[in-house]
């Protein structure tokens, strides 16, 4: 059930991504600050790495089910996802300022993900 849900959510992340590059490009270029589409080109950049990082760990999850340590990486990159890039889309498209302050804890959540699939690597492969 979690590797689906990686799959899922990979998805709809790279979707996203793509979607939003192609907002930033046609649609927002003129409606937008210079410093609003830097901070959307860098989230639709984020949705795209880590959509596809959630899209590998949910195939790496087929072969290892039970590793716990991948379904903490993928939890970590899920909530990184929601509190970064959703943090700061809706900050800046929706104009709830505030929203764009859990984006450091996603950050961190990122990073953490990262981290734990490096623990992965050194230890356990």
């Amino acid at each position: 059930m979690f590797m689906k849900l990686c799959l899922i959510v990979g998805g709809i992340a790279g979707c996203g991504g793509v979607a939003l590059g192609a907002l930033i490009a046609h649609a927002f270029k003129a409606r937008l600050e210079p410093a609003a589409l830097a901070t959307l080109a860098t989230v639709s950049q984020y949705l795209l790495i880590h959509g596809l990082l959630l899209v590998a760990i949910g195939a790496w999850l087929r072969h290892m089910p039970e590793a716990l340590s991948l379904r903490i990486a993928a939890g970590l990159i899920m909530l990184g996802i929601f509190c970064f890039c959703g943090g700061l889309s809706v900050s800046i498209l929706g104009g709830l300022r505030a929203a764009g302050s859990v984006a450091p804890v996603g950050g961190t959540a990122l990073m953490a993900g990262w981290l734990v699939l490096a623990w992965i690597g050194l230890v356990r492969l």
